[in-house]
């Protein structure tokens, strides 16, 4: 069994157990109840704040990529991404995005690859700078507070390690070492990686990094007061002030292995990140529900419309992955 299947066969797996720990204790006749008492006249602002945040990465996207490239074009191919991961094990979106603003820009694939994970870069220190801004003044518990410590660290290694990357030297010493191997596929490794560094290095201007960093935390206080709103609309008041901590350890713990569209991690992570701030059992578990159903479908069938009508076919995002393996 390759690698990436067995990946995908453990995601699912995890997803299940998970799914089952956020569901323990609960009667449906809770949710049910939970969700007759929901005011509807609610249920469409978060709508609204999604779509502000997504718009505001397809901008900080068509930045990243450079002045030629329009932000229909980022848009696009983000939701398209964004569908693909929903849909598709191994994780995948983020080739799909490459690919789609590859085949509508003309750009190289490798290129917009190399934005992709320069704009993901962008996406991480604004996780973190929201987790230091609204880390909360309570004691946590224990557990959980080791839990954030290894995923801040984990994440603050991933933003070390895109910095250290673009910077020329190291970039340069690591592709000379590659192509010394004097194999092929070190050598490809090693031109992507030069890419990537070209890439990085235009956009690591101080301006820039200030700019995009900025953009990024509107874009987490955006999908954070979208959460706010869900848990507003089924009668759970959350102090503002907690939602972004909420919000950004929700994503951070999405890096785990699990099912397509992160089905199970993600009420399991939302449910107990909300316990912690003493929202009772049943309405976390509605909120979870709720807050993923409120962009996971819209993704899907705007991006699924999209896919179409850019006459893309999964088996050909799915050959794309098995090329760069």
């Amino acid at each position: 069994m390759k690698k990436h299947r067995v990946i995908t066969v453990l995601g699912f797996v995890l997803s299940i157990v998970l799914l089952y720990f956020s569901l323990k204790g609960l009667s449906y006749k809770e949710i049910l109840l939970t969700l007759k008492h929901a005011d509807y006249r609610l249920v469409f602002v978060p709508l609204f704040f999604i779509a502000l945040s997504l718009s505001g990465c397809a901008f900080r996207w068509s930045k990243v990529c450079g002045g030629a490239v329009r932000f229909r074009d980022t848009i696009t191919a983000l939701i398209i991404g964004l569908f693909v991961n929903n849909v598709l094990p191994a994780r995948i979106g983020e080739i799909a995005r490459g690919y789609v603003l590859s085949k509508r820009t003309g750009l190289s694939l490798t290129y917009t690859l190399s934005t992709v994970l320069a704009d993901r870069f962008f996406d991480l220190v604004g996780l973190l700078a929201i987790t230091f801004i609204f880390f909360p003044k309570q004691t946590l518990p224990p557990a959980v507070s080791k839990a954030i410590m290894v995923l801040v660290l984990l994440l603050f290694i991933c933003v070390l390690g895109l910095a250290i990357m673009s910077q020329k030297r190291f970039a340069g010493y690591v592709a000379e070492m590659l192509h010394k191997i004097k194999k092929p596929f070190f050598s490809a490794i090693a031109l992507k990686l030069l890419d990537i560094q070209e890439n990085l290095k235009r956009v690591s201007s101080p301006l820039n990094l200030t700019g995009f960093t900025a953009i990024s935390i509107i874009n987490w206080l955006s999908m954070s007061t979208a959460l706010y709103f869900v848990a507003l609309s089924i009668g759970v008041t959350l102090d503002y002030r907690y939602v972004p901590f909420v919000c950004a350890l929700l994503n951070m713990g999405l890096t785990v292995p699990s099912s397509p569209g992160y089905i199970g991690v993600y009420q399991f992570l939302l449910t107990n990140l909300l316990l912690i701030f003493q929202v009772p059992r049943a309405e976390a578990f509605t909120i979870s529900i709720l807050f993923h159903a409120s962009w996971y479908i819209p993704y899907n069938v705007i991006g699924a419309v999209l896919l179409v009508k850019e006459n893309l076919k999964f088996k050909d995002i799915q050959k794309l992955e098995e090329e760069g393996k």
